[in-house]
């Protein structure tokens, strides 16, 4: 689910304790755990773990909470059956991401990761509803609970249970940069907060606050909602298609702009399927090289690229002709019109035919993803102002205007003979 809110810098591996000695049979010492296969099978091992534990947890406070007659314990036993269902949704997409391209699905299934954490995330959804009913209803007709001390200690169990299942799953999440562990650790967090509102109901059932049973349900209902909808957005954003950030096309850009001879980059593209990443660039290259030549330093750019981000790139090469006489000067120009502007964030493709003193421009300008492709029609005027007050010499000025990163067609004016 999108962005990556793992620190940069991964955790040791493999993790102390008994977290380490279960993720040492699926992912050995000295492997690489972000790996895509060693991820994909952490994640299902993950899974399968998660889903027997909360068998067990669900059926225990079922009955506990039939025995006792809470409303608040049933619910927890409910959010525990939904976990049984989320958890196997976890381990099958797991399994099933691991199966390699094919004819019809040729980046591979690492999108259903994705996929998962959005069926997880509604599942959630619908519990909580469930259990806020349940709450409602207890309020409105409140009833005594049956609290003995060893019911409490069961319950008090089932949080450390629970305590080292989320820590278990956030180990493996950083470790492995897994969107769909993170939001499961996440899910065994709330699990925690809602069994702990459930102990306070008992406990004050005990002393005759009988109403507090139906809080704590509603409570926990919030806990189950606010996970669900914040992995609901989380997930359809990275199926909808993030955009990458502002580092991550720095980044690029100066990775192919190290390789000699490349004169600029730009139109970044960056597609993300799972773990499988396609970028695509433009680079600009001296006019005057042999196709070749041209061929060659594409070829650098894109393995350079390649060897730093883990992608499949593919560069195109642009030749940009430096040679004409007022090619610095309108280059000067343009970049001071960048750097007065925040809502500009580059030009290139910039080109003078023609003799110096009565010549042709043409050039693309790049605004802000911010920047509303309404507003181009005003700023084809306010370019071509300044354009021709600073380059009076310019004859017929071709301008286009595309947004950074967007997937809009780039809009374009003539202006002239």
């Amino acid at each position: 689910m999108p962005t990556d809110r793992h620190p940069a810098t991964k955790p040791p591996w493999p993790p102390r304790g008994l977290t380490g000695l279960l993720a040492r049979r699926i992912v050995p010492a000295g492997a690489d755990p972000s790996a895509t296969d060693a991820r994909q099978a952490l994640g299902e091992f993950e899974g399968y773990l998660s889903t027997g534990i909360s068998i067990v947890l669900s059926a225990s406070k079922a009955a506990l909470g039939i025995f006792s007659g809470s409303v608040s314990l049933i619910a927890d036993a409910v959010n525990n059956a939904a976990d049984i269902a989320s958890s196997l949704v976890i381990a099958l997409s797991c399994r099933f991401s691991r199966k390699p391209g094919d004819r019809k699905h040729p980046f591979g299934h690492g999108r259903l990761e994705t996929v998962a954490a959005l069926v997880l995330a509604i599942l959630l959804i619908g519990v909580s509803l469930e259990v806020a009913g349940s709450g409602i209803r207890r309020l409105l007709h409140p009833e005594a609970c049956t609290a003995p001390p060893w019911l409490l200690a069961v319950l008090g169990a089932t949080v450390v249970v629970k305590a080292w299942l989320a820590l278990f799953a956030r180990v493996l999440a950083r470790a492995t940069r897994s969107q769909v562990l993170d939001a499961d650790a996440w899910n065994h967090t709330f699990d925690i907060a809602s069994t702990a509102l459930v102990l306070l109901a008992l406990l004050g059932t005990r002393i005759g606050w009988l109403q507090l049973d139906g809080w704590a349900a509603l409570g926990v209902s919030a806990f189950i909602a606010w996970t669900g909808i914040r992995y609901t957005r989380t997930a359809l954003s990275t199926l909808i298609g993030e955009a990458p950030t502002a580092a991550d096309l720095a980044r690029i850009r100066a990775l192919a702009a190290a390789v000699p001879g490349v004169r600029g980059v730009h139109d970044v593209i960056v597609h993300t399927y799972g773990d499988v990443r396609l970028i695509s660039l433009h680079i600009e290259v001296d006019a005057d090289l042999t196709v070749t030549a041209a061929h060659t330093l594409a070829e650098q750019a894109e393995s350079r690229v390649a060897q730093a981000t883990g992608a499949k790139v593919i560069a195109h090469a642009d030749p940009v002709d430096r040679s004409h006489p007022d090619y610095a000067e309108a280059e000067r120009v343009l970049q001071r019109m960048v750097d007065a502007r925040e809502d500009i964030s580059g030009f290139h493709d910039l080109r003078l035919t023609g003799p110096s003193g009565a010549y042709d421009l043409a050039v693309d300008v790049v605004m802000h993803p911010e920047v509303p492709s309404v507003g181009f029609h005003d700023e084809f005027d306010r370019l071509l102002s300044r354009l021709r007050a600073a380059l009076p010499a310019s004859r017929r000025i071709d301008i286009g205007i595309e947004t950074e990163s967007g997937s809009e067609h780039e809009r374009r004016r003539v202006y002239g003979p």
